[in-house]
């Protein structure tokens, strides 16, 4: 190896580790930025999720029924009271199809108002439904709660009965949390 080979290795090996003392000091920076962000966000997250559950009852004011293919499909109002839990009333407009099998299918969606776990406010839910003759199950969701009510995120499950030929009742169980 010449003098010349010696000299430029030395220039090669002083300049990477020119560069990699730069690469380190601009790195370390941003790390340590990347990692405070990392250790905030368990602060900005939801409260924990709980169990809750009640009851309903309902009346149903129909505003229209079709029939398609053998199916009755009845479009309706319908005004609950709700108890437990959610403690209020809900205003929904939603479908009911009844199949020829006599089995259901149903949606709806609408607004509460009242309290829930102490604070007052209004939410929308929104829920479907199967079933066979007066009884069935199904799913709702909770969001876009307002006042007391912001930041109320809830799904569960009801149970509805049919009473009568306007009237339902029936239970629900949830889970929920407030966002902080």
């Amino acid at each position: 190896m010449t003098k010349f080979d010696q000299s430029r290795d030395n220039v090669m090996n002083n300049n990477t580790f020119v560069q990699e003392t730069r690469t380190g000091k601009t790195l370390k920076p941003l790390l340590l930025l990347l990692l405070s962000l990392i250790l905030l966000v368990p602060m900005a997250s939801a409260s924990t999720p709980a169990s809750a559950t009640g009851s309903f009852t309902g009346t149903v004011a129909i505003t229209s029924i079709s029939q398609a293919d053998g199916n009755t499909i009845i479009t309706a109002i319908e005004t609950q009271t709700l108890s437990g839990f959610l403690t209020g009333t809900r205003i929904a407009t939603g479908v009911e199809i009844i199949h020829p099998d006599g089995t259901f299918s149903a949606h709806d969606s609408g607004t509460f108002t009242g309290t829930v776990n102490g604070r007052s406010g209004s939410v929308v839910i929104t829920g479907s439904s199967t079933g066979t003759g007066a009884s069935g199950s199904g799913q709702f969701v909770v969001e876009q709660g307002t006042a007391g009510l912001a930041g109320l995120h809830a799904q569960g499950m009801f149970q509805p009965t049919v009473t009568g030929p306007t009237t339902v009742t029936g239970t629900y169980s949830l889970q929920y949390h407030f966002d902080p």
